[in-house]
């Protein structure tokens, strides 16, 4: 965690040799105010505004101390914004807001002075190199003829034939950024540039188990103290490993189904049970539920029950979803994460509580909600429900 001890700002302020002092040059903007902030990741509630000041004559400073380096924001006017990493020391920020791009809050900036941010930008540009690379050049024509196809249907043919032929050199290219970032934290796993070099890459959906236990045991020192590590990190490892892995008791759960009516997960009598979350956008949700269908057309007899939970969804959205689908199992919304009847930037309270950061994500387990498996692939499910009911 970041902390501040600040200080109004003067024209000759003592810089305090233990602490840092921030002094900016911004071109495009000025008399208004810019401010410091920790990013609370994920959860836009949760952002801390550190320090504020006045941009006067194009200049402004922070004079402060930090337990230890983080990556904090500057936002100018609520509007604008980027990141770096901050430390005790002499920090020189050159703004540009003249070169921002249209319809982007993010601007361009040159920082000096910060040693964990220059190692950041090292390997944060190392891992980019990947894309600029010639070997991959022909995945930007694909690139190209995709974003054709969206706009006139005649060209998707040919888009898909080329997806197609160009899938090895794009797992290639992707297998090659991976190790990048891989690399990057092996050789710097006490700085805090490694923790935001490997980001939100730290998941389920792109880590196999071995590689998220390998990486969060890696990290030491202040790495381990960032906002990130402790805020995100941690609870996906948590989660995967202690709270709801395999063997783990899923948590209980009360939402309301489709008539409005409360069902709680203890409460479904069923040997086995698939928690499903999903929702009406997911294309890869949905495309799964024929097979699904099929499953509990075949255990349904013998004690299987699929419960779908919805999150991220607009109530309207995800009944008629349900209705085109005729997917026949128990459905319920997790509804705290809708906004005014709108896709709500954070999905429902249940949701997080078990975790999902990505969609579908599933869940089988016994008759007493113990996990048997947790996001298991068609064959692996298949597989286990076979050696469950013995047919």
């Amino acid at each position: 965690m970041v902390t501040v001890c600040s200080c109004k700002k003067q024209p000759n302020t003592i810089i305090n040799a233990d602490g840092y002092t921030i002094s900016g040059n911004i071109k495009g903007l000025s008399n208004v105010y810019i401010k410091l902030t920790k990013a609370g990741f994920k959860d836009k509630s949760k952002i801390v505004v550190l320090d504020s000041t006045k941009i006067v004559n194009g200049k402004f400073e922070f004079n402060g101390k930090v337990n230890h380096p983080d990556m904090v924001n500057l936002v100018v006017e609520s509007k604008f914004r980027t990141n770096f990493i901050i430390e005790n020391s002499n920090i020189k920020i050159d703004i540009d807001l003249t070169q921002k791009q249209e319809r982007s809050p993010y601007f361009k900036f040159i920082v000096t002075g910060s040693k964990s941010h220059d190692l950041y930008q090292k390997g944060d540009a190392e891992c980019m190199a990947v894309f600029n690379s010639p070997k991959y050049k022909q995945l930007d024509s694909l690139k190209a003829l995709l974003a054709k196809a969206k706009k006139d249907t005649s060209y998707l043919a040919k888009a898909q034939k080329l997806k197609v032929e160009l899938s090895p050199l794009s797992k290639e290219r992707s297998e090659s950024y991976k190790n990048k970032k891989y690399d990057f934290v092996r050789n710097n796993p006490s700085d805090p540039s490694a923790v935001y070099i490997l980001g939100y890459f730290y998941s389920e959906v792109r880590m196999s188990e071995k590689e998220l236990k390998e990486f969060y045991n890696l990290f030491k020192g202040d790495a381990r103290k960032t906002v990130f590590f402790t805020s995100y990190i941690t609870k996906v490892y948590k989660d995967y490993f202690e709270k709801l892995g395999v063997g783990s008791i899923a948590p209980d759960f009360t939402l309301n189904n489709i008539n409005g009516e409360p069902v709680s997960l203890s409460k479904v009598k069923a040997k086995y049970k698939l928690v499903d979350f999903w929702a009406s956008w997911c294309i890869p949700c949905r495309k799964a539920f024929p097979h699904l269908i099929e499953l509990r057309n075949k255990y349904n007899n013998d004690g299987f029950e699929i419960i779908g939970i919805g999150t991220a969804d607009a109530e309207d959205k995800w009944l008629k979803a349900i209705n085109e689908d005729k997917t026949p199992w128990i459905h319920v919304l997790d509804k705290n994460g809708i906004i005014n009847g709108d896709l709500a930037v954070k999905k429902g309270d249940v949701s997080k509580n078990y975790g999902v950061t990505f969609l579908p994500t599933t869940f089988l387990m016994d008759s007493q909600d113990k996990i048997i498996l947790r996001n298991p692939t068609k064959n692996e499910l298949d597989a286990k429900l076979i050696e469950l009911f013995g047919h």
